[in-house]
């Protein structure tokens, strides 16, 4: 029963013009990122910066391997997995990736992405330019399931792709400036021909990240929701002992203030990290007032020597 309540939810979301808020735009992978909420893309620093921001991958040392599980809101049946690899050569940072979530037997969003990033200027003071790039290939996808009343039904798949694209300021100081501008090709999915279906725009995100200590950042960020308008984030870090680390985020600032009243408005998320000798381990709780907690675990092992060599 409880698939086909999710399965006729989403039915509802795509055969209604217009009025579809979904297709990849909740996606996200890797927990230590999503625990210190968007706040953090100006302090990704491992293969996941492929969906976060693709100018971070010039800074990937070595072969990286990652494999994500989350558990949205706690909902029977819908899960959110995603495997990553990653290394550098010929001077830049490689990435490729697939992300699936899915309602068991009923819907299933695939996304396959490759990136790069690269160092394009090297100031004299020790500062440096870089950018990146992520192509992304989406596949929405019902299964045909049956409606009391209506009997089968099957809305097929629909395939579109897409890019991101970003650049990151790495200063001399202890601050980095990121920007990243995702879905340039604002692919439309539509599963009812004629509907007009449901087009997935362009998101701009800008971010710093400020080291006060070699133990502590502290990142900051402007987002444009998928379907509204920005949204103030932050995110803090904080290192002990280079094995162990704790982090905290809080999502929409600006509506902080009407949130002693209404606390749907403001969203928070948490987590921490296990490491030692290249291999991570990454847990997360994201809230959402309505929906619920979303749990996220991440394993990530590098192999190799740090530059890809063997």
């Amino acid at each position: 029963m409880s698939r086909l309540i999710l399965g006729l939810a989403l039915a509802s979301m795509v055969v209604l013009p217009g009025s579809a808020h979904a297709y990849f735009e909740l996606t996200d992978t890797g927990a230590r990122t999503v625990a210190l909420g968007p706040g953090a893309i100006g302090m990704v620093d491992d293969v996941s910066a492929y969906h976060w921001s693709p100018a971070a991958l010039a800074s990937l040392g070595r072969p990286e391997i990652l494999l994500d599980v989350s558990k949205p809101y706690g909902v029977e049946n819908l899960t959110e997995n995603a495997l990553a690899a990653g290394a550098r050569r010929w001077g830049t940072g490689w990435a490729i990736a697939w992300h699936r979530t899915a309602v068991a037997d009923v819907y299933a969003e695939d996304q396959f992405c490759a990136a790069a990033g690269r160092t394009l200027l090297t100031v004299a003071d020790g500062s440096r330019i870089d950018a990146g790039v992520t192509f992304r290939f989406g596949r929405a996808a019902f299964q045909p399931f049956d409606v009391p009343g209506l009997g089968a039904v099957d809305y097929g798949a629909v395939s579109k792709g897409s890019f991101d694209v970003g650049a990151r300021w790495r200063t001399r100081w202890n601050m980095d400036f990121a920007w990243t501008s995702r879905d340039l090709l604002q692919p439309r999915y539509e599963f009812v021909l004629g509907s007009g279906g449901d087009r997935l725009p362009a998101r701009q995100a800008v971010a710093g990240a400020f080291r006060w200590n070699r133990e502590s950042t502290l990142g900051l960020s402007w987002t444009q929701a998928a379907r509204g308008r920005g949204t103030v984030n932050a995110g803090l870090e904080i290192v002990f002992f280079d094995v162990f680390a704790i982090r905290s985020g809080l999502t929409n600032l600006t509506s902080a203030y009407e949130s002693t009243n209404s606390p749907n408005n403001l969203q928070f998320s948490g987590g921490f990290g296990v490491f030692h000798r290249g291999y991570y381990v990454d847990a997360a709780a994201m809230t959402h007032h309505d929906l619920g907690a979303t749990y996220r675990v991440t394993l990530r092992f590098q192999p190799g020597k740090p530059g890809g060599e063997r």
